[in-house]
């Protein structure tokens, strides 16, 4: 029987609603063998979910928002949490909650006050806009998270505050020299047609991507056929995840890629010998 592993999860300690444990506990619930913790710019979920005895295998891992165009994040999977990666990825958790507090000045000064202190004392790890949303429904403002961004905090909202971010190359040498292996996140985000990816992601690899994430809710757009096909002709390692954050939300649920993803026993074990 193949291994079920899933390679895209998000905690508490950057915008899923579990906390750690919590998400191991599901991951075991839901018959899953393996689980990468890939929180946004921070490593908290990560540190607390692999000490964890509870039958799932945690990667550790993390995820990166990139600057260079919107929708384009990049996952990164080690064997050990330390050097240059860490240390930019604590600094970017810190300038997330300094953009978060500037958001909730303008959301005050829009009549909807939110403590803030309570707010971002109460995150594990890296603050982001699905936490101000969150507690926007919590006060009462709006009635979704969808509706915070909708009409506030999303990129053209009225109390919106652009994040710092790394380059792609810059985040692809970081992960690199860490001893992380770079993979391209949820690639049918950035909306591009498809020959036109494969020219962006060929310049990537040139930069040192060593993987493409194929199987993600996402990829109905080209047809995972497609995604497979491209990153095996590149040599790039195939990799797929639910990129879970809540059950019942736009992301997948926890396993939900394994009934596509048929080459997963092969693909997972290219990935750890990559992680060395």
């Amino acid at each position: 029987m193949s291994i079920r592993v899933d390679l895209h999860t998000h905690s508490t300690a950057s915008d899923g609603v579990f906390s750690p444990p919590d998400l191991v506990r599901e991951a075991l619930r839901n018959g899953l063998d393996v689980i990468a913790l890939t929180d946004h710019d921070s490593f908290v979920g990560s540190d607390q979910a692999r000490t964890l005895m509870s039958g799932v295998t945690v990667i550790p891992g993390v995820e990166l928002s990139i600057r260079d165009m919107s929708g384009l994040h990049l996952l990164g999977y080690g064997t050990a949490l330390g050097g240059e990666l860490r240390r930019t990825v604590e600094d970017l958790s810190f300038r997330r909650k300094n953009r978060a507090r500037l958001m909730l000045e303008k959301l005050a000064e829009l009549g909807m006050p939110l403590d803030a202190d309570r707010l971002i004392t109460s995150c594990q790890g890296s603050l982001g806009r699905p936490h101000i949303a969150r507690a926007m429904v919590e006060a009462g403002y709006v009635l979704s998270n969808e509706e915070a961004f909708r009409l506030y905090i999303g990129n053209d909202g009225p109390a919106y505050v652009g994040g710092e971010r790394l380059t792609m190359e810059q985040a692809l040498h970081l992960m690199r020299i860490s001893g992380f292996v770079p993979v391209l996140a949820h690639p049918a985000e950035l909306k591009l047609p498809l020959k036109d990816l494969r020219v962006l992601v060929e310049k990537w690899r040139s930069l040192g991507l060593m993987g493409m994430e194929v199987y993600h809710p996402s990829a109905r757009k080209y047809g995972m056929d497609s995604l497979d096909r491209m990153a095996r002709e590149m040599h790039l390692l195939v990799t797929g995840g639910s990129d879970f954050h809540t059950p019942g939300d736009h992301h997948g649920e926890l396993g939900a890629m394994l009934k596509h993803w048929r080459s997963c026993q092969e693909d997972y074990d290219a990935l750890l010998d990559a992680m060395g």
